[in-house]
């Protein structure tokens, strides 16, 4: 599976792109949601979007899954947070409390690709 990993912590980023390539993915990172946005235009297959909510640079991860369901209708999210309890209504899409355990990674991407 192809992963798109979104967030600006680039700590973060790094340690959930390796988590998830040790599971067997190949994982595409973007470091803002205007990185994310652009991979999301490019043509290669993204199979799954696991995207930090709060971002600066007016892209946020939600304004993130809403462009993405335009570019790539149909595209699965997965919503990683430190500070959100729960998914807004309406909101489609997982969410991943951070820090996590790789148990849980790959509980929710398992289940994100149900």
């Amino acid at each position: 599976m192809r992963i798109l990993c979104v967030d600006d912590d680039k700590l973060v980023l790094g340690l959930t792109a390796e988590l998830l390539r040790g599971m067997g993915h190949e994982v595409v990172e973007a470091c803002s949601g205007r990185a994310a946005a652009e991979a999301l235009g490019m043509p290669a297959l993204i199979d799954l979007m696991i995207t930090d909510i709060h971002m600066p640079g007016g892209l946020g991860g939600i304004e993130l899954a809403e462009l993405a369901s335009r570019v790539r209708p149909g595209l699965r999210v997965i919503y990683f947070s430190g500070s959100v309890l729960e998914i807004p209504p309406g909101i489609d899409g997982a969410l991943l409390r951070k820090p996590c355990t790789l148990r849980e990674l790959q509980r929710v991407i398992n289940g994100a690709s149900a």
